[in-house]
């Protein structure tokens, strides 16, 4: 998927195809595991790679479930992706856990 289309990627539009679906999570599953690999270990560069995926996600209509469950649930997940043991993805997953809706409001994409 290239750049233009992930922006405006919207899973509810009737033109949506199941391919542009997979497309577009996969684009943001990699983008996601390259940015948490990045921030292993800062709790808060890890705090704005997890901002900038929801934002990204709900931007696109993905709901909160899918967006826990490619995170942290899938196999392979996010956060299998980006390479973190079970004590790092537990700590991460409590950063998500913590987010409020201003800390989403004020990520940048």
């Amino acid at each position: 998927m290239d750049p233009d289309a992930f922006n405006k990627f919207d899973n509810d539009a009737d033109s949506t195809t199941d391919a542009d679906y997979f497309a577009f999570v996969a684009m943001l599953s990699e983008r996601t595991a390259e940015d948490l690999r990045e921030a292993l270990g800062n709790p808060e560069k890890q705090k704005m790679a997890l901002c900038r995926y929801y934002k990204l996600g709900e931007r696109a209509n993905l709901t909160a479930g899918e967006l826990i469950d490619f995170l942290a649930v899938s196999s392979p997940s996010i956060i299998d992706l980006a390479g973190y043991s079970d004590d790092d993805g537990d700590a991460l997953m409590e950063i998500s856990d913590n987010l409020t809706d201003d800390d989403l409001e004020s990520a940048e994409l």
